[in-house]
């Protein structure tokens, strides 16, 4: 099925462009060369890592905030317990491997990064461990070795449980795995900085033509206070990437968030990340316990997904860049691919 090309669909109307979900960026190549990354629709995925979760995956720290249940402290224990069981189904953010998610189109990963001190290895968590990063590298690299023309980011959004020297280690992984296909941050002359320091001008994003040309593809994207200037390749992704919040429960709160932040002005060296995920509540993961409402995470994204993919003809009118989900399938990576055309 991955083998099949995907005719672009806008509505009802079929436009004559057709490509496939692994080398999407690569075929719309006319379409997007003279655009900068930020002026790319982007399918992404959130929490990519987390598909190995099940009921016996360690948990990496709380899984919920439970202060407001002072009252009841006798009982904690057993409450943890009890979501220790319950906690993965609504930790699970994906159920494809990162692999599998860039074949069929994904090109922005949100990685959620946890040291594991009795392995002493790196793993993706979301509350509780999911994959190994070293083997997702290995993987991630596989992948852009066999499509040269795919631009992924990598965007480390948070870091666990890790020294500043582990940090460092894993960064160097990263220098190896990917050597030279590594997007370096922009450099300049003392001249070029006189120049924009007087046209109060600052350096953009490169094009994706000139990404594919130097065949640097591969970003990497880690906050600001684990940043090394030994990596001139790493992005600070406070400034990198910019990811609003919504932290709701409410598919129209989203909307209306998504929209809001959509139409503010942007920063041109930034990406923009929209997040179109809904937050359960602890209201939210204790229902499911006696069958009210959504049993899972997955079932509460897939619902909204649908929903989604009939908001994306607005948001397609205002510069629309990344946009990451739980759960994708193959019909909402299309529609946002579809954008570019």
């Amino acid at each position: 099925l991955m083998a099949l090309f995907e005719p672009s669909m806008t509505g009802s109307s079929v436009r004559n462009v057709e490509y496939k979900l692994d080398s999407w960026m690569g075929s719309l190549y006319p379409h997007l060369k003279h655009k900068k990354l930020n002026e790319i629709a982007i399918p992404g995925t959130h929490n990519s890592g987390s598909y190995p979760i099940s009921i016996g995956s360690r948990t990496t720290g709380d899984i919920i905030d439970l202060s407001h249940l002072s009252d009841f402290e006798e009982s904690i224990p057993a409450i943890v317990d009890l979501l220790s069981m319950v906690g993965p189904r609504w930790s699970k953010s994906q159920e494809l491997s990162i692999f599998d998610q860039l074949k069929m189109g994904i090109r922005y990963l949100d990685l959620r990064v946890y040291c594991d001190k009795e392995t002493d290895e790196y793993y993706l968590e979301h509350s509780f461990i999911g994959s190994n990063l070293t083997d997702e590298m290995l993987q991630v690299a596989q992948f852009v070795e066999e499509h040269t023309k795919e631009v992924v980011i990598l965007d480390m959004m948070s870091v666990q449980n890790c020294s500043e020297n582990k940090v460092v280690s894993l960064l160097e992984q990263f220098g190896k795995v990917f050597g030279d296909k590594l997007a370096h941050l922009p450099t300049a002359t003392k001249q070029k900085k006189k120049e924009r320091k007087k046209n109060k001008k600052s350096h953009s994003l490169p094009t994706y033509s000139q990404l594919v040309k130097k065949r640097t593809t591969v970003f990497v994207a880690l906050r600001k206070e684990f940043i090394s200037k030994r990596f001139d390749w790493l992005w600070n992704s406070d400034k990198f990437t910019i990811s609003p919040f919504a932290n709701t429960e409410s598919k129209e709160k989203l909307r209306m968030f998504i929209a809001d932040k959509m139409s503010e002005s942007r920063s041109p060296k930034s990406l923009f990340v929209s997040q179109i995920i809904l937050t359960p509540t602890t209201q939210n993961v204790f229902a499911s316990l006696f069958g009210s409402g959504a049993k899972s995470l997955q079932e509460m994204a897939v619902d909204l997904n649908k929903d989604f993919i009939d908001w994306v003809e607005d948001f397609s009118q205002l510069n629309p860049n990344i946009f990451i989900t739980d759960f994708p399938d193959r019909g909402l990576v299309k529609k946002i691919i579809n954008m570019n055309l």
